[in-house]
């Protein structure tokens, strides 16, 4: 787990002049502080004067606690809990703990709140963060950037907000989760499909190559992998459709078949679903013969 020095609390409210461009994130409030009284209470009901803001709250050392409606939370290193102000919540440093050391940031904007209200619809308002989380690195950059640097505009603060914003939505996908090394049975599956994605394969017959049973094998894959097995050989087959269409004369049936599509009607409209575009306008793109490799999120 990452940590900041103790000598390094700082805290910083900002009044930045309104400016359209910046309206839909920027940043209200940043800090690194140490609380060890029990006058820090933070009572969402009463905090009107603070407009629509977002509040993540990151723990580094001791604990504090958070309560919404008859739910108590305690707030422990390697977790956050989120908010929106004003809302029916408080935050405060209960009598049994000796200190509470966090990172916090307070956003304001129309796409912090969309932000903030699809992570309480997923999560609640409390989050585990594994350790040295990217997002918990970015927080650390915000703030030291803050301190070193300065956020002297509504720019700069509104670049920092939505890289925050996107931050979260990061987390949010699993795709901060450090990457371990694959589970045999689910590095078979993927060879299997890297080999024979030009094969009319089916999730049966990559499961029984796993040797697990379809139900087992599609929910540890996509525990692995953040995506199904046939969404995984969908990418699979477009990203070498992808480079037929562009590095050959081939026609749309002959790389239909080359990609395990029995038609070509079928595999123009998974590759227009895919890219977003159709497979001869794909080929068609000038931009497309730039580049040796295309990557498909």
């Amino acid at each position: 787990m990452f940590s900041l020095p103790s000598d390094t609390h700082h805290s910083f409210v900002y009044y930045h002049s309104k400016e359209p461009l910046t309206e839909a994130a920027r940043i209200v409030s940043l800090g690194f502080e140490k609380r060890t009284t029990t006058d820090y209470y933070w009572d969402g009901r009463m905090r009107g004067h603070d407009g629509h803001t977002c509040i993540f709250q990151y723990t580094l050392n001791g604990y504090g606690e958070i309560q919404a409606g008859e739910k108590k939370v305690r707030i422990g290193p390697g977790e956050a809990f989120i908010v929106k102000v004003p809302g029916d919540h408080c935050y405060y440093l209960p009598e049994e703990s000796d200190e509470w050391e966090f990172l916090f940031i307070t956003l304001v904007g129309s796409k912090a709140n969309e932000c903030w209200d699809y992570l309480i619809n997923q999560f609640g308002l409390h989050l585990v963060l594994e350790d040295a989380a990217p997002l918990l690195f970015l927080l650390q950059k915000i703030y030291q950037f803050a301190v070193k640097e300065g956020i002297e505009d509504s720019f700069t603060s509104s670049a920092f907000a939505y890289e925050f914003i996107m931050g979260l939505y990061r987390f949010s996908k699993g795709m901060d989760q450090v990457k371990t090394e694959l589970p045999d049975d689910i590095r078979s599956a993927i060879h299997f499909m890297t080999v024979h994605y030009g094969e009319p394969l089916t999730l049966d017959e990559i499961a029984h190559h796993a040797g697990l049973s379809k139900y087992y094998f599609t929910n540890k894959f996509q525990k692995q992998m953040n995506t199904t097995p046939i969404q995984y050989l969908t990418k699979l087959r477009i990203q070498k459709a992808m480079e037929l269409l562009v590095t050959t004369n081939k026609t749309l049936h002959e790389i239909a078949m080359d990609t395990g599509y029995d038609n070509a009607n079928y595999f123009s409209k998974v590759f227009k679903k895919t890219i977003g575009m159709s497979a001869d306008s794909f080929r068609k793109d000038k931009k497309a013969n730039r580049f040796q490799h295309v990557i498909l999120d």
